[in-house]
């Protein structure tokens, strides 16, 4: 008996370890390595290469059948890849925007649950395009979820794009490569 509780605590703390060394994926890549390495595995998976600027890689290509641009963040010695984020195409119709956004918060939620975190406001007494594309302007609109989920978090939002503009975006954020950079950032202060 003593053996096997010893032998089932040990695979209980090796799946613990296991878990906790696991890095988000984006598009089946884990969320890890050198941006040079992240990136040339984007290309074989059909993106092309915008440009770099900083630590910031942006591509463009199919996110779920639909045309995104997509930018990956890394420490500022490129060494390590710690977010993707996103960007569908702007638009100045409401409608276009919150049926994007639900389409992705019901994929997101088919694959992890209910968001860990949730919010949706939208103080517009009308419910025309003007009213709500004003709303987002002024910043007073919120639409916005996220999830916790095994080795990052992803974040899906309508943000403001320009004067009259708003864009759904999608962010992914290894933790452990954003716990990294920030270690690295407490030494520079």
């Amino acid at each position: 008996m003593r053996k096997f509780l010893i032998a089932i605590t040990l695979l209980f703390v090796a799946v613990i370890n296991t878990m906790a060394q696991e890095h988000l994926s984006f598009k089946g890549i884990p969320i890890e390595g050198s941006m040079t390495e992240f990136c040339q595995k984007l290309k074989t998976k059909g993106f092309t290469q915008l440009g770099r600027d900083d630590n910031v890689t942006t591509f463009t290509g199919d996110f779920t059948g639909r045309q995104a641009t997509v930018g990956v963040g890394a420490t500022d010695d490129g060494k390590s890849v710690h977010s993707v984020v996103v960007i569908f195409d702007e638009s100045s119709e409401w409608n276009t925007l919150v049926n994007t956004y639900d389409y992705y918060k019901g994929l997101y939620i088919r694959k992890y649950g209910e968001p860990s975190a949730c919010r949706e406001h939208n103080p517009s007494r009308q419910d025309s395009n003007i009213s709500l594309m004003y709303e987002l302007g002024q910043g007073t609109v919120t639409y916005a979820s996220a999830w916790n989920v095994t080795g990052g978090t992803i974040e899906l939002s309508i943000e403001k794009a320009g004067y009259s503009d708003g864009v759904v975006i999608i962010r992914y954020r290894d933790s452990q490569n954003v716990e990294t950079k920030i270690q690295k950032d407490l030494e520079d202060i």
